[in-house]
């Protein structure tokens, strides 16, 4: 599981080791250097064999849409 935060470099999350193979993945990423305002987190997964998922920019380029495989972007603000 990769993360990025307001457009940075991706970054490793850590997946719950309870996560079964087919179920929603739960993962953790430790984000220092949070600051007070508006905030875009946006995750993508790996797949078992190494494949990482496609980002939005990267599926303009694919002729279908048949699989969803956009990312999961989250809007929040840090008071």
């Amino acid at each position: 599981m990769l993360v990025r935060v307001d457009g940075g470099p991706w970054q490793p999350a850590t997946l719950d080791k309870r996560n079964t193979p087919y179920s929603w993945q739960i993962f953790t990423f430790e984000w220092s250097g949070a600051v007070p305002g508006d905030h875009t987190v946006v995750s993508r997964a790996i797949d078992a064999r190494g494949d990482i998922q496609p980002t939005d920019e990267e599926l303009a380029a694919k002729k279908s849409r048949w699989e969803n495989n956009g990312q999961f972007v989250r809007k929040f603000k840090i008071a």
